[in-house]
């Protein structure tokens, strides 16, 4: 109860307190009502002394730009300086009172009447520009009106000569620029158009080549802008003429000088007038000149090139004239005179002259782009250096700006503290700098620039790049004519690490050429053709390299011997699937040649890759990754691949003499262990030189894939032959195996094979000794060395167990024999052991039983299965192949070298 009441008595004293509060505020107001009173009456009165101060100023500036426009006799001219800040000034003032444009009617009168004056100052304008660009023109045109547009600011024209007009003359056209900024961006971009347009009016009429333009120029002879200037002669013209490209930049060189006279120091640097001129130009003349090439691309026909003989329809050119005309016609060199889309000379069907019209209009054809190229780049160069002009960088953001860390565009504050230029911040600063100084683009230290403008170059020689398909197969042409010559071309080049055909470097030396002919005029689709028929020439010359080899022979006629030999020991035929394959036979001295091309196929390789990355640095960007080139690699290598076989079969056919001489042999005649066999001394005869001159020529990442696959193929050629004998007494395989493991050692040391230094009589390349796979050493690779001793593991025991007691047969075949293929196998294998032991056959089902096997069919069959467990052995040991690949690392530095080389 007690703390109800005081809650009670606490919101009666609130109560109180609000209503004192209440009765003060009214007291306060009462009080102040006069003040406020006063306030308002004082700041209407503000308000009304300035809406009058700047009507005064309004109908007073009103009056100044009446007076700056109009033309006396002490004011021959508007005084134009005046009249820009006047303009400005009055349309300030008129901003203020566009609330009573409704209300007011005589606010409307004066802002017609600004409006009126605006119009006839920017009349007077183009007028005076008029008069001054073109006095021949107005001579007899404005002689009878002029008087009449004294209001406009023409009455006196300064004297009708044709020469420049007096500095005061330019300087009043340059205080007209001023009226023109002020009157704002939409007036200045008409006039500017308008100008350019007017100027270049005569330059549509002389070279526009549509058949609308030609009739409207026999109709209208007389344009209202121009008369016919006494420089060109329009007779002479032909504007599908593609030689006559240079006509177009004379006439515009004349025409700046010209305008250069007239109009000098006149133009503000930020409009860029003379930037928008030459732009135009550049428009205009792309366009005419993608009506000329259409016109004209049906017309340019490249003969391909042909091996006949002269007379037969088709002459050859020789790649070194091609050259020479490409080089003359880069360096402004006098060429045949242009194509058009009618000129032939010669008769029909004439080879010689269809040649030379191809060439002809392909030399025109890229004379006139290397011409429009230069007019590009010597119109932005005069740009930059007369005018100040700054282009567009496609790889920069904006490059006259500083950046930051993170390669930002960087704005300033007030206080040099740096915004990036993206940035809200950024925007606002910039914003108010093109407002502080009426709209012109001003940079961080206040000076003047006129922004950045397109770039030139492309905009009219980018309209050569869809009919450049001529220049392109003229480059073919001459590459196919060396393509040709490298067929029967056999010189080798040694100057450089390996011997390799002097075609190949020909023909890259005509690619890098022909990139320096084609980037010099553009690097966009043109480039990227020339870069595909770079690709196809290539594996085109791979080809040609492929059938610098021997031509393959039918394995079932070159192995004859070995065919023979195994039928002895058979009563039926039989042919594996390996002899309908090819064999080649290398005749003497030309295993140089295959070592060549297999210098020369890893030479256009690495080469190749060169080339590739050298292309990709040089293409337009949307081609980069389009460039690649790594089929034509493939292709060399593919070569390389087969010539490594080649050298392989070549070798092993030269050893046909020393097999068939085992095969003669009567092994079973054999009492006593001599000496190793003759046939062991001729085979030491046959390969020692072969592979030691192969070692000398070839890459030794090649080298030694050429012993692992010669040491298989001649173990499994070697085993045949062996299994093919009839019987081998114990002394007999005691006299093989001496044969065999002097064998082995010559093969164990195949990497490492050391030359005879006397004999150097029928090297046909003398070089020095190179270094052995195995780092200088004398010892081949233990992996080499491992794959050999397990290929010839299989013949020293087939020979032993030929060997051992026949009472001990079974248990050491079991104990030596490798038994993890199948029963069948196994048998067929122990059949032909016994067969080359000497037991008879109605033996030899017993021993099969005891071997826990069942008998074979014959004797064939069992080499029919021992050929399948050689297959069996070749496909395990194949995977010893696969080192070849850790030795391509060694390649990577001289890829390097070659890049190096080839740029």
């Amino acid at each position: 109860m007690h703390a109800r009441n005081a809650v009670l008595q606490l919101a009666l004293r609130i109560k109180d307190v609000k209503e004192q509060a209440h009765k003060s505020e009214e007291a306060v107001l009462e009080i102040t009502k006069d003040m406020k009173r006063l306030d308002y009456a004082k700041r209407h009165l503000q308000r009304t002394i300035t809406a009058l101060k700047r009507l005064h100023m309004l109908l007073h500036a009103a009056e100044q730009l009446r007076m700056a426009a109009m033309i006396s006799e002490g004011q021959p001219v508007p005084n134009y300086k005046v009249a820009a800040h006047l303009i400005d000034a009055t349309r300030l003032l008129l901003g203020h009172f566009e609330g009573y444009m409704g209300s007011v009617p005589k606010m409307r009168q004066v802002r017609d009447a600004v409006g009126v004056l605006r119009g006839q100052l920017r009349d007077g304008i183009v007028k005076l520009f008029y008069e001054v660009g073109f006095p021949e023109e107005n001579q007899g045109e404005m002689s009878d009106d002029f008087e009449e547009n004294t209001e406009s600011g023409v009455k006196l024209r300064w004297g009708s000569t044709v020469g420049p007009p007096s500095g005061m003359v330019q300087s009043t056209l340059a205080d007209a620029c001023l009226v023109i900024e002020a009157l704002g961006s939409q007036s200045k971009e008409e006039f500017i158009t308008t100008f350019v347009s007017d100027h270049l009016e005569e330059y549509e009429r002389v070279f526009d080549p549509s058949p609308a333009a030609a009739s409207k120029g026999k109709s209208n002879r007389g344009p209202k802008s121009f008369k016919k200037s006494a420089l060109v002669d329009t007779d002479s013209v032909n504007p599908l003429s593609l030689d006559q490209v240079e006509k177009r930049f004379a006439w515009y060189r004349d025409k700046l000088r010209s305008l250069q006279l007239k109009f000098n120091n006149v133009f503000p640097p930020h409009w860029n007038v003379h930037y928008r001129l030459t732009a135009s130009i550049l428009e205009r003349t792309a366009r005419h000149l993608k009506f000329v090439l259409k016109k004209n691309g049906t017309s340019i026909r490249i003969a391909p090139f042909s091996a006949t003989p002269a007379g037969a329809g088709v002459v050859s050119v020789s790649s070194s004239l091609v050259s020479a005309k490409f080089s003359a016609s880069l360096s402004g060199a006098s060429t045949h005179g242009g194509i058009s889309s009618s000129s032939t000379h010669g008769g029909p069907g004439t080879g010689e002259s269809s040649i030379a019209e191809g060439e002809k209009a392909v030399t025109a054809l890229l004379k006139a782009l290397q011409k429009t190229i230069l007019f590009e780049k010597e119109m932005t160069a005069w740009l930059s250096r007369d005018f100040g002009t700054t282009f567009i960088d496609p790889a920069e953001v904006s490059p006259g700006q500083k950046r930051g860390e993170d390669d930002d565009a960087l704005e300033f504050d007030s206080n040099g503290r740096a915004v990036p230029a993206g940035s809200a911040e950024g925007i606002r600063i910039k914003y108010e700098r093109q407002k502080k100084y009426g709209g012109v683009e001003i940079n961080s230290s206040g000076r003047e620039t006129g922004g950045q403008v397109p770039p030139l170059v492309g905009i009219a020689s980018v309209t050569f790049d869809d009919h450049m398909s001529p220049y392109v197969a003229l480059e073919e042409r001459t590459m196919d004519e060396l393509l040709h010559a490298a067929q029967s071309d056999n010189t080798v080049d040694t100057r450089g690490d390996r011997p390799v055909f002097v075609s190949s470097t020909n023909l890259f030396i005509y690619m890098r050429n022909s990139i320096t002919r084609c980037t010099a005029l553009t690097k966009e689709k043109t480039f990227f053709l020339l870069q595909r028929a770079f690709q196809k020439k290539l594996r085109s010359y791979a080809n040609v390299l492929e059938k610098k080899l021997p031509q393959p022979q039918s394995q079932n006629v070159a192995k004859l011997a070995l065919a023979n030999i195994q039928a002895g020991a058979s009563s039926t035929g039989h042919t594996s699937s390996s002899q309908t394959s090819h064999v080649y036979r290398i005749p003497p001295g030309e295993e140089v040649t295959v070592c060549h091309v297999i210098d020369t196929c890893e030479y256009c390789a690495d080469t190749v890759e060169a080339l590739e990355d050298l292309i990709r640095d040089k293409i337009g960007g949307k081609y980069k990754e389009k460039v690649d080139m790594s089929e034509d690699q493939d292709a060399f290598q593919e070569v390389t691949a087969k010539s490594i076989r080649v050298l392989v079969s070549g070798l092993e056919q030269r050893l046909d003499a020393p097999m068939k001489e085992i095969s003669r042999t009567n092994w079973s005649s054999f009492d006593i262990v001599g000496e190793e066999s003759s046939y062991v001394r001729t085979i030491h005869l046959v390969i020692h030189p072969f592979v030691v001159q192969v070692r000398e020529l070839i890459p030794s990442s090649y080298f030694r894939s050429f012993c692992d696959k010669f040491a298989m193929s001649f173990a499994t050629y070697y085993y045949r032959t062996l299994v093919g004998l009839k019987r081998i007494s114990e002394a007999g395989t005691q006299q093989l195996l001496l044969d065999v493991y002097s064998i082995k050692t010559l093969l164990l040391k195949l990497p490492v094979l050391e030359g005879d230094k006397k004999d150097t009589k029928s090297r046909h390349f003398i070089t020095t000794p190179s270094k052995s796979l195995s780092g200088g050493s004398t010892i081949a690779p233990a992996i080499y060395m491992k794959m050999v001793n397990k290929e010839f593991r299989k013949i020293e025991v087939m020979l032993k167990l030929v060997g051992s007691p026949k009472d001990m047969l079974i248990d050491m075949f079991r104990a030596q024999w490798d038994c993890s293929i199948d029963t069948s196998a196994m048998a067929s294998d122990f059949q032909i052991i016994m067969n080359l032991k000497g037991i008879p056959r109605n033996e030899q089902p017993s021993m099969l039983e005891n071997l826990g096997l069942e008998g074979g069919d014959g004797t064939m069959e069992g080499s029919s299965s021992m050929t399948a467990n050689i297959q069996a052995l070749q496909e395990r040991g194949s995977d010893v192949a696969a080192k070849v690949n850790a030795d391509l690392s060694q390649m990577r530095q001289r890829v390097d070298d070659f890049r190096k080389a080839f740029r």
